[in-house]
């Protein structure tokens, strides 16, 4: 399996959304947490599952679409490095690569 590696930017993006998803919502805010699950699983299991047409426009960048969530991500030797993630519907920002901003962050909520 494929070691998985998120942004700082990505990390505090499942923080905000699953604390603003709970206040409203908890069934919701389990969606999303299964949801990033199921797409560090793909990604572990099989990275070039995301999308390079439509996705992330860097090198080597993918976006892989797991329910109404975007996650964008590296695929370099190595771990797979997840960017960002986005709403669907939020619009794609081409983030700013920095190789010591690079984190592992854990994601279980």
């Amino acid at each position: 399996m494929t070691k998985i590696k998120v942004s700082r930017e990505a990390a505090d993006f499942v923080r905000n959304e699953t604390a603003c998803l709970r206040r409203r919502n908890k069934n919701a805010a389990q969606s999303f947490l299964d949801a990033i699950r199921r797409a560090k699983t793909v990604l572990a299991t099989f990275e070039d599952a995301g999308n390079r047409t439509h996705g992330l426009q860097i090198k080597d960048g993918r976006t892989l679409v797991v329910d109404a969530y975007l996650f964008d991500y590296l695929l370099e030797q190595g771990p797979v490095q997840i960017l960002a993630i986005r709403r669907g519907r939020m619009p794609m920002i081409t983030p700013e690569i920095d190789e010591g901003d690079r984190t592992q962050a854990d994601l279980s909520g």
